[in-house]
């Protein structure tokens, strides 16, 4: 009996002590996770702040710090996600607007059910003449996409094929070409685009679930956006 004590003692020793370890790593290693995905994000959103058609920012001072950035939250929530669907697609907090001459830049991030998980993306809707269009995205987190299928969706040459959408397109809803049954001309590939319709089936061969999931993100981006006025 005695013996039983002494061996559970130990295991419960070394239970403690190694919950103690965890935390004192998990403690240590936290700041500097948050600091490289705080930066991963601020990277992609300096990116789709460049206008996608004349390679130009749209406003003359990028925010640098989580400081800066803050001063253009535009909405926000306690919780992490301020709008989700059926279809799992998500707008996470916050949502920020910029402001450049006569254009308003709504910068968000989305997140749609991709092969193995949320595909998450930066995007930004620009605002001009009363109407909007999607400008750019940015893809910041596809860890669990396939190899060499749905991991394609990183690439910046798959991720320009969802730049300058015109509002007759998004208002259409936004669909992969596979799923809208399209041609993949290249020479229609932006007459598409004013239906909503995205090539990707092209560089993307195989893999339709990642760039849905993206397309139903950006449908929930519109969604939001309208809802809030701006379309």
């Amino acid at each position: 009996m005695k013996d039983y004590l002494k061996t559970g003692s130990i295991l419960m020793l070394y239970m403690i002590v190694a919950a103690f370890l965890v935390a004192v790593v998990y403690n240590f290693v936290n700041p500097f996770i948050q600091d490289a995905e705080f930066n991963a994000k601020l990277d992609a959103i300096k990116a789709v702040l460049v206008d996608a058609e004349t390679d130009e920012s749209y406003i003359q001072e990028i925010p640098q710090s989580s400081e800066e950035l803050e001063q253009y939250i535009w909405e926000e929530s306690e919780e992490n996600v301020l709008m989700t669907n059926s279809e799992n697609s998500k707008i996470m907090s916050p949502v920020y607007k910029f402001s450049s001459e006569d254009k308003e830049i709504y910068v968000l991030t989305i997140a749609g059910l991709g092969f193995g998980g949320d595909v998450t993306s930066v995007a930004s809707f620009v605002k001009e003449n009363g109407k909007v269009k999607l400008n750019k995205i940015e893809v910041i987190n596809y860890s669990q996409e396939t190899p060499g299928l749905g991991a394609k969706i990183s690439e910046e040459d798959v991720q320009k094929r969802f730049y300058n959408i015109p509002q007759e397109g998004l208002k259409s809803e936004v669909q992969v070409n596979k799923d809208a049954g399209a041609s993949t001309d290249p020479s229609l590939r932006e007459k598409l685009k004013e239906e909503g319709t995205v090539q990707t089936s092209d560089v993307m061969t195989g893999a339709t679930i990642t760039p849905r999931g993206v397309a139903n993100s950006l449908n929930m981006a519109v969604e939001f956006l309208s809802e809030k006025g701006v379309m």
